[in-house]
């Protein structure tokens, strides 16, 4: 942003000397993306790198022109950390040209995930080993049915709106990535299956953060298969030390619940505690309420701020992506 403006000796350093881009890092920015062209930015870092870019770190300051840049120009790249680029579409596709990748960050997302996408960065990405898949926030999407009439086992189906969502999309993915060491899925739908799969598939795991993913019930069948991680964070643990905001998690209405505190409609009762697995939410400490073809936390979409509607947009997006894929 006119380093190299200061004095010749820094306009050297500045584009003479690629060894002081090999770890670009555009974090820590998030204020400015609406003012600065943060992609922008990051594509002249990259161009100045000259090929030996190692580590690429970025919040809201990529999108696909930026990842198609990187691949062609980072070979070498061991280190990617994507943080609230809503504008990649093209993931799938960029992520075959890192084949050094070691560590993959995706967080605040809601327009990158599932199986599909996940296996593509087992394929492509042989040597990772760190990889950290973070949400806003837990959303409860309600009971998971098997669609009898479709050919896809991908596929469930709600009674409710006709939705179709797999809560274990995102972990089947993820037990692709064979040589995972350590793993940071924060407020993700998976369950006990899921987490199963990953553990079952991943032998060299030894960090495991899945905090605030209350659709796992950690009973002694998982306790005993989580006995060889050597850092473990249950979902109920405490997020002291969580890296990013943490927000209440939402208990979807529409959709079916196993509760007996919900009633036909899925609305939550007052005079009940929500009894979920082995999480009893008060209904005074979690009240939020979400229906995402409405309104967020009781406030109307027109009246959301913009990170509160691109959330309730991904929620959207999140709900009706398999039934697009089975359709």
């Amino acid at each position: 942003m006119g380093a190299g403006q200061v004095c010749r000796s820094w306009r050297r350093a500045a584009w003479e000397d690629p060894a002081l881009w090999r770890r670009i890092d555009m974090r820590g920015h998030a204020d400015l993306h609406r003012r600065v062209d943060l992609c922008g930015i990051a594509k002249e870092a990259i161009r100045r790198a000259k090929g030996k870019c190692e580590a690429f770190w970025a919040e809201y300051a990529a999108n696909d022109d930026v990842l198609q840049l990187l691949g062609e120009q980072a070979p070498s790249l061991k280190s990617l950390c994507l943080i609230s680029c809503q504008d990649i579409i093209r993931f799938e596709e960029e992520i075959k040209k890192f084949p050094l990748l070691e560590e993959l960050e995706i967080s605040l997302f809601t327009n990158i995930r599932g199986k599909h996408v996940f296996q593509a960065v087992g394929r492509a990405c042989w040597e990772l080993k760190h990889f950290r898949f973070n949400s806003y926030r837990f959303v409860n999407t309600g009971n998971r049915e098997y669609s009898d009439d479709r050919d896809d086992d991908d596929c469930y189906d709600y009674d409710d709106n006709n939705l179709r969502y797999n809560k274990d999309d995102d972990a089947m993915g993820i037990a692709s990535m064979h040589g995972l060491c350590t793993l940071q899925l924060f407020g993700n739908s998976l369950t006990s299956e899921g987490l199963t799969a990953i553990l079952d598939n991943c032998p060299h795991l030894e960090s495991l953060d899945i905090r605030h993913c209350f659709n796992i019930i950690m009973d002694d069948f998982l306790q005993a298969k989580c006995a060889r991680i050597k850092t473990l964070k249950l979902p109920s643990d405490s997020t002291d030390d969580y890296g990013f905001p943490v927000c209440s998690p939402l208990w979807s209405c529409g959709i079916d619940s196993d509760s007996d505190a919900f009633g036909s409609l899925g609305t939550y009762s007052d005079s009940d505690d929500c009894v979920y697995g082995d999480y009893i939410l008060d209904s005074d400490e979690y009240d939020d309420y979400c229906d995402p073809f409405r309104y967020l936390n009781g406030v109307y979409e027109d009246e959301l701020g913009p990170e509160d509607r691109m959330f309730l947009k991904g929620m959207r997006m999140l709900m009706r992506d398999d039934d697009d894929d089975c359709s």
